[in-house]
């Protein structure tokens, strides 16, 4: 028997599409925030948004009739007619949101217009409206959002962690911020001021402000204009790619989105600039004409559409192309000192007198000569045996390339130091923790909120990988042998937080320690002599699985003489 649903289970049934979790609240209120014209944004948050999500602004307002009406679906005052849709400024225009909202919590509306003496108090709990008084409050709105999920408790016991939870918040939080500068943004949890953001004029301030300050140093300007769209906003250098995390974000007037299209024209941009697995940080904002933009796509707005795609791809990748040329970070040619293994002579110049070599000998030396309990001396000193005896040679410092007797054998340098470290460390922490080393000196994090957050939920976790750190963040230990600058225990803990976003099982420790202090020690090793590479290559074969890294990238590879046969017939 078909029937038609009534309006409360519709209503948390269309819920789910606009609103997951707590900071899809938070981006629809800011989002809304910023549509009502505000030049200031403040958001508090309790338990994650699991509790308490609160949004002011210092915008518009709204009178008593808009305010209860800005709660019913499909009511906005972003468009009117169907051709609206095709000329879209704004963020929101749907008019699901706060309807979706209300439908799933318990929320609390004060708005005044700046020309109204008296504002206006609306509470509302599960799309039915409780209570609507005057009240005296500043210009603008306050939304207040309880108790997420109430009536939903399906949807509520499928709530995160409170870490977790506020990591996806922080997200939803910075893809506003980061293209409204000219704003002032901030945040709070638990009482405790996690973002203040004054407005500023330039978006690499606000970047920098944001996200952490050294990402100033690492930020390369891009700016074209073109007749179709303008194209500005920074990019990372090469060397400063991230494996995991990192920062890339896609913004179209004004609006985030994502674009796994348009992130490929970055990746083929850089080209073979990137170290391997690494993701370059880039902050690129586009301005078009809205008609040519379809931004109703998904409800989470998300998604956008361009009439001519291919036109933005090879635009965008020829202008970071130009950026990377312009700062001189194309590929270079490496003329090597140690490749140079002859030595060339220079003729004197004319005039030059030359002096002749001067022969010192002892003219009473008869090597026939004996003399009693005098012992021969030892040409020639005993060498330590090794096994491996053919010629190496090295190539860009990346590679080693040696014969052997099915072809040519290249060693990825780095990566067979790697699997070599890793084998050594292993047992070491497999079955014991590691016991931390004190540092002389404390190494500050200087971490932004959202890996600061995983830091407190996750100390012990990194204690029990040989970190120690105090209450301001600073790492006061290392495991042993672990390097003990500053830059290297930073990026060591950088990448272990990453990591922790997902769930690590304990007995794994041992192993992601090992290969994080391979990888640490690989760097570190800068040896070249024959006798180091040729020590490389037989520690590389003693190895248990010499082919690879422990993540499982390629060591090495074999071109056989067949192959080399081939250039040749």
């Amino acid at each position: 028997m078909i029937h038609v649903l009534p309006p409360h289970i519709a209503s948390q049934i269309a819920a789910g599409e606009v609103i997951q979790r707590p900071a899809s609240v938070i981006k629809e209120l800011m989002e809304n925030a910023v549509d009502s014209g505000a030049d200031r944004i403040d958001v508090v948050l309790t338990d994650g948004g699991a509790t308490l999500m609160q949004v002011t602004d210092n915008g518009c307002g709204m009178g008593p009739d808009d305010a209860l009406l800005a709660f019913e679906r499909h009511a906005t005052s972003k468009i009117r007619e169907v051709e609206d849709l095709q000329n879209v400024h704004t963020f929101g225009f749907r008019g699901e949101a706060l309807a979706s909202i209300a439908s799933v919590s318990h929320v609390k509306l004060r708005s005044r217009r700046k020309e109204d003496e008296m504002g206006t108090e609306i509470s509302i709990a599960g799309s039915a409206v409780t209570s609507q008084e005057e009240v005296v409050c500043s210009p603008g709105s306050d939304f207040s959002v309880r108790n997420l999920f109430y009536n939903v408790p399906a949807r509520r016991r499928f709530l995160k962690s409170e870490a977790v939870e506020m990591r996806h918040i922080l997200e939803e939080f910075h893809r506003v911020v980061l293209c409204h500068p000219e704003r002032t943004f901030t945040l709070t949890h638990n009482g405790n001021a996690v973002y203040h953001l004054p407005a500023c004029d330039n978006l690499r301030s606000r970047i920098t402000g944001t996200l952490g300050k050294e990402l100033n140093a690492q930020l390369l300007d891009l700016n074209v204009d073109t007749s179709m769209v303008r194209i500005k906003g920074y990019v990372g250098r090469p060397r400063d790619a991230y494996k995991k995390g990192g920062h890339r974000y896609f913004f179209v007037n004004g609006r985030f989105f994502k674009s796994a299209y348009l992130h490929k024209a970055v990746i083929r941009a850089y080209g073979k600039l990137l170290p391997e697995d690494r993701v370059p940080t880039y902050f690129i904002y586009l301005g078009t004409d809205p008609e040519i933009i379809d931004v109703n796509i998904h409800p989470t707005k998300t998604e956008v559409k361009f009439q001519d795609e291919e036109v933005i791809f090879q635009m965008l990748q020829a202008a970071i192309r130009e950026t990377l040329g312009k700062f001189a970070l194309g590929p270079s040619i490496d003329f090597e000192i140690g490749a140079m293994q002859h030595h060339i002579p220079v003729p004197p110049a004319p005039g030059e007198h030359i002096s002749p070599p001067r022969l010192c000998y002892d003219p009473l030396f008869d090597p026939f000569r004996e003399t009693p309990g005098e012992t021969s001396p030892i040409l020639f000193e005993e060498q330590p045996l090794q096994t491996y005896e053919n010629q190496v040679i090295p190539l860009k410092k990346k590679y080693l390339i040696t014969p052997v007797a099915s072809g040519l054998l290249i060693v990825h340098r780095q990566r067979a130091l790697e699997r070599i470290y890793y084998e050594e460390l292993l047992p070491k922490f497999r079955e014991r923790k590691p016991v931390p080393e004190k540092l002389y000196f404390p190494v500050a994090l200087n971490l932004q909120p959202s890996l600061s957050i995983l830091l407190e939920q996750n100390r012990d976790r990194l204690f029990r990988m040989g970190f120690e750190t105090d209450d301001k963040h600073n790492v006061t230990a290392v495991p042993p042998e672990h390097p003990t600058d500053g830059p290297s225990v930073i990026a060591s803990v950088r990448e272990i937080l990453t990591e922790l976003e997902e769930e690590m099982p304990e007995d794994k420790y041992g192993e992601r320690l090992s290969i994080l202090l391979a990888k640490r020690m690989a760097a570190e090793d800068q040896e070249n002599s024959q006798a180091a590479y040729r020590s490389l290559i037989d520690r590389l074969f003693a190895c248990n699985e010499p082919n690879n890294t422990p993540d499982g990238r390629s060591c090495m590879t074999l071109i056989s003489l067949a192959e080399i046969d081939k250039y040749f017939t």
